[in-house]
């Protein structure tokens, strides 16, 4: 078990990665063997700024699970969480590689995105199992 200083760096570390590593995808990505349609460069666009606004979905399940993590009261609720973020990690990646495949970019607001939610789930935390899982 780590203590509060060390689990507050690595919390800082998931961060970093989150916002500035190109996440990686241990399962496989689930459009493989689905033929690309034709797309013009509006549709292009227009998937590639949905897909940004999923991907900051997942920046944000990352930050409030890690939050939570870093404050919950109770060693397997911080578990739950440190797993539940792992497994966002591969929505993550599979949104950034289609992003990046229709010639898209991440959001440049996802640092501030990332530290509300990192806030909120930390605030989750602190306040118990009883409140933060409902």
């Amino acid at each position: 078990m780590l203590n509060k200083l060390d689990s507050l760096i690595v919390e800082f570390d998931t961060g970093l990665r989150t916002l500035l590593a190109k996440p990686r995808s241990v399962r496989a990505h689930p459009d493989i063997g689905v033929q690309e349609a034709p797309l013009t460069e509006t549709e292009k666009k227009h998937i590639s700024a949905l897909m940004r606004i999923n991907h900051t979905g997942e920046v944000c399940a990352q930050a409030l699970y890690s939050g939570q993590a870093l404050t919950a009261k109770n060693a397997a609720t911080s578990v739950t969480m440190q797993q539940a973020a792992r497994e966002e990690t591969e929505h993550l990646a599979w949104c950034e590689s289609r992003i990046t495949q229709l010639g898209g970019r991440t959001s440049l607001l996802n640092p501030l995105f990332y530290a509300g939610s990192f806030t909120l789930g930390a605030l989750a935390g602190a306040l118990g199992d009883k409140w933060s899982l409902g």
